[in-house]
């Protein structure tokens, strides 16, 4: 197995990114795909785009994803009081949650949005040792059979245009919160016109809210809520463990459609 993954700049800034753990047969046709979604982001066409192709050699760890739970709100002040709330009810202290969801909000790396994600103790300190680049979760990727699950459920609920968000976002989360020491996530995305976001933990599962931010708005981002972590063994496992889903939950829908 191979680890696939693309990285695309512009003006030495973070546009977007992708991989895919992929047998050799595939890499070429899987490059090819990351290189057309590189070319054709709503944030303008890269200026460099990096594509790695590596040789996976530690042994893939398996998992079942999450459950996704899907919650309504109407407007992003309604979704951030939700995160705020959900957040509380699994421990994370509101110093953290309001210094978390400040730095989203005007871009976590001195005004910019961040290529990796942003990791917070429970006193509100940032472990992350590079506060521009954060810690870049890697080398994950999801079945074809559960894709296709998660597909078909998405599919039931009115959501199969946004599969590719929600699959991205629940295989991360799903990895991120297999990882000892994670309490809990929050993240919205820093793409302008989608405004959706989740809290993920183990104990509830991924809740996808979609509204977290104004349509339009470029900010976003990740927060991984820890304790007790050895530092040096979470990033490692966070970036080099290689994680594979195997088998989709299910979902959940609460307060309606959306």
């Amino acid at each position: 197995m191979f680890s696939v993954r693309m990285r695309a700049e512009k003006n030495k800034k973070h546009i977007s990114g992708a991989e895919n753990l992929v047998e050799k047969t595939k890499i070429q046709t899987i490059v090819s795909g990351l290189v057309d979604r590189a070319l054709s982001h709503e944030k303008g066409e890269p200026d460099l785009i990096n594509i790695t192709v590596e040789t996976l050699k530690i042994p893939i760890k398996k998992v079942t994803s999450l459950p996704l739970i899907l919650m309504n709100v109407e407007n992003e002040t309604e979704g951030k009081k939700l995160a705020r709330k959900l957040l509380l009810e699994l421990g994370i202290p509101a110093l953290c949650i309001e210094k978390s969801i400040s730095l989203l909000e005007k871009g976590p790396a001195i005004g910019e949005n961040m290529r990796g994600a942003i990791i917070m103790d429970l006193k509100g300190n940032r472990l992350e040792t590079d506060k521009v680049r954060g810690i870049r979760v890697s080398r994950m990727d999801i079945t074809e059979e559960a894709a296709n699950e998660l597909f078909n459920a998405l599919s039931v609920s009115g959501l199969s245009s946004y599969f590719t968000n929600i699959s991205e976002a629940l295989i991360l989360a799903t990895k991120v919160e297999s990882v000892k020491g994670t309490i809990a996530e929050l993240c919205w995305s820093d793409d302008p016109s989608y405004t959706a976001g989740y809290v993920a933990s183990q104990k509830m599962g991924y809740i996808r809210i979609p509204h977290l931010k104004k349509k339009g708005d470029p900010f976003g981002g990740r927060v991984f809520f820890v304790n007790n972590i050895d530092h040096g063994k979470y990033i490692t496992e966070m970036e080099q463990t290689p994680v594979l889903v195997t088998k989709f939950r299910g979902i959940i829908e609460l307060f309606g459609k959306k």
